[in-house]
């Protein structure tokens, strides 16, 4: 089904409703249920995907405490699990992050050297999060509530997110299919 098919109407006329129930498209929902039985979400399906699971943080806190070996502001356990509670970050935020990292792996490993596990753990899921559901309108993602989440100002996370988009060199888009390879990759 094509993302056209999707958002008209019996009449086929583009309808605003299928935005109000986003999580009701096919894809996502494939994708939802594969990432709650993936990834220790639970069978319930009320649940909700709005923090990272346990399994998921710690594999967040040794990939991160690899890639930002930094001393300071170390990644710990209970510091994902606060800023993903606090924050709501969703597994797909999750995913997008690894993808950028991974990406400054590659392009900017010297950034890396220099910044925390624990700020780049925040400054990437506030970053993929912004990106995947910041529309500008209902849904918008302000740094004063990531800061409050992350127990950092807010000037600490406007400096920290003009680093980061400048280390990655503005380069947010993702293709699926590297969602996707970070999914299996987090699967395995």
């Amino acid at each position: 089904m094509e993302l056209e098919e999707l958002l008209l109407d019996e009449e086929g006329t583009f309808s605003l409703s299928g935005f109000q129930e986003f999580t009701f498209l096919p894809r996502h929902q494939q994708l939802s249920e594969r990432v709650r039985k993936r990834l220790y979400y639970g069978w319930d399906k009320d649940c909700s995907l709005d923090n990272l699971s346990s399994p998921v943080a710690d594999i967040a806190v040794e990939l991160l405490q690899k890639v930002a070996p930094s001393p300071i502001r170390r990644l710990q356990k209970k510091y994902v699990s606060h800023v993903s509670r606090e924050a709501c970050i969703s597994p797909c935020s999750m995913m997008l992050a690894l993808v950028y990292i991974e990406r400054l792996r590659h392009r900017n490993p010297e950034y890396l050297q220099q910044i925390s596990s624990s700020d780049l753990f925040l400054i990437s899921m506030m970053v993929a999060s912004k990106y995947l559901y910041d529309e500008g309108e209902e849904e918008e993602v302000f740094n004063d509530e990531w800061g409050a989440a992350g127990k950092v100002d807010v000037q600490t996370m406007n400096t920290l997110e003009m680093n980061f988009l400048s280390a990655i060199d503005w380069s947010l888009y993702t293709d699926p299919r590297e969602l996707f390879e970070v999914l299996s990759w987090l699967e395995g």
